[in-house]
């Protein structure tokens, strides 16, 4: 796979042929070399009815079986051209496509998350279809380019050998196009950009509209979610229509140019059959000439629009492809970590400069449960944030077993830290499989062994395929329990010393959080565990519980010392017990 960020030449288009295209080349070659058949066989019609005319007119008896064989000929061999030079054309820019679909999500996946959280996901997933389609369509119009260039550059050739005068004032004509195309081009290729950037627009707002649609409908917000669909959609109708007017001014502009040049071969023609000085197989053959160049002519303009608009995409494409990441490996390698985790005046301000963090110190011992509380954006998803390298902080440092996690290596990094959040995530796999992304290399047993500790194995086996059942994410098919206990045995299968609990038990019913409850505490002997919660019952038994408030530790210590301090922990446990008389 090339390289995304590396690779910045000047030209996007040479950058494209450079590390999509080239792989392909002798695909390309067979491409070309049939589009010079084509052009071939297209500007052989324009000799070859001279040639037929001539013979008429000496009634050679001859031609009567030549002529129409030349013409079943020719045909052949355009079509068989036609034919090859499409579906090899098609296999380039789809084989193109796939690849630079495959380069874009690699990219995605690896991009830091302050990067990937500034465009809505459903706006980035318009970039696959719609952008990177638009890049192909732009690809197969060039190669229709070359087959029209090549055929007008052979048959105007021929046609030199006709009337060499006649033919270069019919090739001025045509070039009288150059002008007004390329400013139209220009034009096209700004309107793609913009359009480009609505359709991500319109695809993140219907998609966010429908997702949000049980709650739109019960606080009946049809109505505003309509208007701010329909204003969406009539901005994009204003740009796709400026850019199809402009597309539009190309094709009546060359007919109005084949129709100046066929007048002017007509009434040059004309003068000089009176003089003597030209046959009516040489008029014959320009005529049938200018009727081969006619098409390809039309259709050049059209390409030309189309290659802008997909230069609007590739420009699209690779900026996303080369958005640098600033989180990066460091040079350590740490083995498994005894689980010490240090914060060092700790700071951290999101990319639209919320401060999340500022001046956090806090020492955690091998083993110790630490539990994080506070209210609602008191920044403690934010120390989880930090803590695997998600975001990096904007000032201080943090430490595993001494070591300034910048400094280690992203994987060895990760590979210390097991993750249990409310949102269990699964992804479109078997049951095993799900599980078994804890650690890639666990075999079978160990990932039963896993759902047994988990208390996950009993309903994995009343699956229809048990631990082999395909997992669709979206479709129910598990509870809110059940998915949890499937991210827990991920996460004892992973036997990382450090584990991060976010809300595991917030969204679940009573029978379902004792079990959970059971597979935590199982998971998290031995381990250094942090834990978020706002139920303050799953952390009375915490060795230290942090109080946090608008990003700084405003209290810590054990449950009953911080009850004794009658501070901010106390006021929340008050909230929360005080009136169940708990």
């Amino acid at each position: 796979m090339p390289d995304p960020v590396r690779a910045r030449p000047q030209s996007p288009w040479w950058r494209l042929w450079r590390d999509w295209l080239r792989p392909q080349w002798r695909l390309l070659a067979f491409s070309l070399a049939m589009t010079w058949v084509v052009a071939l066989a297209s500007a052989g019609y324009s000799k070859l009815i001279q040639l037929v005319m001539t013979a008429f007119q000496a009634q050679s008896p001859s031609v009567l079986w030549w002529g129409p064989l030349g013409v079943i000929g020719l045909s052949c061999a355009n079509a068989a051209g036609q034919y090859l030079k499409e579906v090899t054309g098609y296999q380039v820019t789809n084989r193109m496509e796939t690849e630079l679909r495959k380069t874009m999500f690699a990219r995605l996946v690896g991009t830091d998350l302050a990067r990937l959280q500034t465009e809505a996901p459903a706006g980035l997933a318009a970039r696959f279809s719609s952008d990177i389609g638009m890049v192909g369509s732009a690809v197969r119009s060039m190669l229709g380019g070359v087959t029209g260039i090549l055929t007008l550059v052979v048959t105007i050739a021929v046609m030199l050998t006709i009337d060499w005068p006649l033919t270069l004032g019919i090739c001025f004509v045509f070039a009288l196009a150059l002008v007004p195309v390329n400013r139209i081009g220009r034009r096209l290729r700004r309107l793609a950009k913009s359009t480009q950037a609505e359709v991500a627009s319109m695809t993140s707002e219907v998609t966010e509209g429908l997702s949000g649609i049980r709650m739109a409908r019960t606080y009946r917000l049809e109505e505003p979610l309509s208007a701010n669909a329909d204003s969406l959609f009539e901005r994009l109708f204003g740009l796709r229509h400026r850019q199809y007017r402009w597309q539009a001014r190309v094709a009546p502009l060359m007919e109005v140019l084949v129709g100046i040049a066929v007048a002017i071969l007509l009434l040059v023609v004309g003068l000089r059959i009176r003089e003597g000085t030209i046959t009516i197989a040489d008029f014959t053959g320009l005529l049938t000439g200018l009727g081969v160049i006619a098409g390809p002519a039309r259709r050049l303009g059209g390409n030309f629009a189309t290659v802008q608009q997909g230069a609007a995409a590739l420009d699209r494409v690779f900026m996303l492809f080369d958005a640098e990441n600033t989180i990066l490996d460091g040079p350590e390698t740490l083995g498994r970590a005894l689980g010490q985790i240090r914060f060092e005046e700790v700071h951290f301000a999101y990319p639209d400069g919320h401060v999340a963090l500022e001046g956090f110190d806090l020492a955690i011992e091998p083993g110790m449960r630490v539990a994080f509380v506070g209210r609602s954006g008191a920044g403690k998803s934010t120390v989880f944030n930090l803590l695997p390298r998600l975001y990096d902080p904007t000032g201080g440092r943090i430490l595993i077993d001494g070591h300034d996690i910048r400094s280690l290596t992203l994987a060895s990094l990760r590979e210390q830290i097991a993750v249990v959040s409310q949102d269990s995530v699964l992804l479109s796999a078997t049951v095993a499989e799900n599980i078994g992304f804890g650690r890639r290399t666990a075999s079978r047993a160990e990932i039963e062994a896993a759902a047994r500790a988990a208390a996950a194995d009993g309903f994995i086996r009343a699956l229809p395929r048990g631990y082999d059942t395909p997992v669709a994410p979206t479709a129910g098919q598990f509870s809110g329990g059940e998915r949890q206990r499937l991210s827990i045995a991920r996460a004892i299968l992973r036997d990382a010393p450090i584990l991060l609990l976010d809300e595991p038990t917030s969204a679940l019913d009573a029978e379902s959080e004792a079990l959970i409850r059971d597979a935590l505490a199982r998971l998290a002997r031995g381990r250094t565990t942090l834990v978020i919660a706002h139920r303050l019952a799953t952390v009375l038994d915490s060795d230290l519980i942090v109080v946090m408030d608008r990003g700084r530790i405003v209290e810590q210590g054990t449950h009953s010392e911080l009850l004794e301090r009658k501070g901010l922990y106390a006021d929340l446990y008050q909230l929360q017990f005080a009136r169940s008389g708990e």
